[in-house]
């Protein structure tokens, strides 16, 4: 996610050699960061009806987004169990080295409030799949975003149970000749302070530790022999409930979603984006692969616009929410087995051309 911490082509880096050393070599890596945020616009077009002037106010829009009916959901004929996640509900996990990774966490909220972003409360869902993915890069001696099975930190994050839309930091430090031998809480800031360190328009890192759309971070640490990693994962949360089925759905036909937003909140548009079950990678190609991001949309479905409205492009609306802002649709599963990503981006008072950011990106997997 970014360059390499010494050098700019990612090569290993010598150090100077203490007293008594023989041989010692350290190689850190921080990639390039992660092509994962969209941005969208919302613009309706006002339909021009005899006798009226027809532009479409502002506040019009807000209100078609918070119109009264749902699609149906849990009436629907042969629908799959579905399971219920709270992404507010606190996740119960005993993560590693506590105290080190609460100071990262106070310098992090201080370098965004220095920024103008608003602090981080900690995740310990994330906290626990970085955890998981730092052990296991560490053992397998991998240096990138994914792990020998093909995935991709979107999709470990989905299969953990994470909705919300979510980025990854990402360092790595491998010592030959010896071992570490600071403290974790040393290590933590340390790579954190090279994440901070980055130049325009080489900042990826930098960019995602101070953007004011997150609203949690869990941070990730694995020390195995001469292998150290750490990640910071950063989630945005803002949906209350979600409801997707339990466990795969057979391709070809729909998928039944529910979402449930907080007050003032309302949905600009969903992305349904599709990939196909991952194929094992070696080392090589794990570090070969500098950058990450969600698979590219393949359908876009939108609200209903307000009355007198329609899309620019053409489409007559998909979904409403209730006025409890619950939306209920289905998802079309119609690219074949695989993993269907979708994308939510939604805002507070939206109005016509107003960028909107993800705010979840729930897995749908069929086969």
């Amino acid at each position: 996610m970014a360059k390499a911490a010494e050098d700019p082509g990612g090569r290993a880096v010598g150090t100077t050699l203490p007293g008594g050393v023989r041989s010692r070599n350290a190689a850190t890596a921080l990639l390039r960061a992660r092509n994962i945020l969209r941005v969208k616009e919302v613009r309706p077009e006002p339909k021009r009806r005899a006798g009226a002037a027809g532009l479409l106010g502002v506040a019009a829009l807000g209100a078609g987004l918070l119109a009264v009916a749902a699609l149906p959901l849990a009436g629907a004929r042969n629908a799959p169990p579905l399971r219920v996640v709270l992404p507010g509900l606190a996740s119960a996990y005993a993560e590693r080295v506590p105290a080190a990774k609460a100071e990262l966490l106070r310098v992090i909220n201080r370098e965004r409030a220095d920024h103008g972003a608003p602090p981080l409360a900690y995740d310990l869902l994330g906290a626990k799949v970085g955890d998981e993915f730092c052990e296991e890069s560490a053992r397998d001696r991998t240096t990138g975003h994914w792990d020998l099975a093909g995935r991709a930190p979107y999709l470990r994050w989905a299969l953990a149970g994470g909705v919300d839309h979510h980025a990854q930091n990402f360092a790595a430090e491998s010592r030959t000749g010896f071992e570490f031998t600071e403290s974790p809480a040393e290590l933590l800031l340390r790579m954190h302070a090279e994440f901070m360190a980055e130049k325009p328009p080489n900042d990826g890192h930098r960019r995602t530790v101070l953007d004011p759309i997150w609203t949690h971070v869990g941070i990730g640490f694995a020390l195995v022999g001469g292998e150290m990693r750490m990640t910071e994962e950063y989630s945005r949360r803002v949906l209350e409930r979600v409801e997707l089925p339990a466990g795969p759905v057979k391709a070809g036909g729909g998928a039944p979603l529910a979402l449930k937003l907080p007050k003032g909140w309302s949905v600009g548009a969903i992305e349904v984006a599709f990939e196909p079950v991952p194929k094992p990678m070696s080392r090589s190609e794990i570090a070969a692969r500098a950058s990450y991001g969600l698979p590219p949309p393949w359908r876009t479905l939108r609200p209903f616009p307000p009355a007198g409205a329609r899309w620019k492009s053409g489409e007559t609306g998909d979904f409403r929410a209730n006025a409890a802002g619950r939306i209920e649709l289905t998802i079309p599963l119609d690219r074949g087995p695989g993993h269907y990503y979708v994308v939510v981006y939604a805002g507070q008072a939206i109005r016509s051309g107003k960028p909107l950011f993800p705010v979840a990106a729930p897995l749908l997997v069929a086969e």
